[in-house]
């Protein structure tokens, strides 16, 4: 019989997988979020039982690029379901996703605020170029 896993060690390889990802170290992730990198340490291997605050997890949230509702999923606050994703949220994950992604590299990165329907459309040229489905 299997052992559910706990909320930190959900949290812990959630975290892992988001630096590995990205292609960071530890020590970035601290100077980039100013969150010490030991207490990162502790998160993804398990080690701390405590979950992070809700403004934590809102930061790396910020960070990784991820919406702060898998954060708080991950770490326990809710369960799976529980709180639906609107349509807005979601264009918004996925037009950080599109403008954030090192491998897109054409024409200028984008800054500025963008209406629903113009960041739809941003989206929609990079699922062309990069024959990638962000927007489920």
């Amino acid at each position: 019989m299997s052992k559910k896993q706990s909320p930190v060690y959900q949290l812990g390889e959630f975290l892992r997988e988001l630096r590995t990802r990205k292609g960071v170290s530890l020590m970035e992730v601290e100077k980039d979020t100013g969150i010490s990198n030991a207490y990162l340490s502790q998160l993804e291997t398990g080690t701390r039982k405590k979950l992070p605050s809700p403004e934590r997890l809102r930061i790396l949230s910020d960070y990784y690029n991820v919406s702060v509702e898998q954060f708080l999923e991950k770490a326990g606050y809710f369960k799976p379901g529980e709180i639906k994703e609107t349509y807005e949220s979601k264009v918004e994950k996925a037009f950080q996703h599109a403008i954030n992604d090192p491998a897109f590299k054409f024409g200028a990165r984008l800054k500025g605020k963008y209406d629903l329907d113009a960041k739809r459309f941003i989206i929609e040229m990079y699922e062309k170029a990069t024959k990638k489905k962000i927007l489920q």
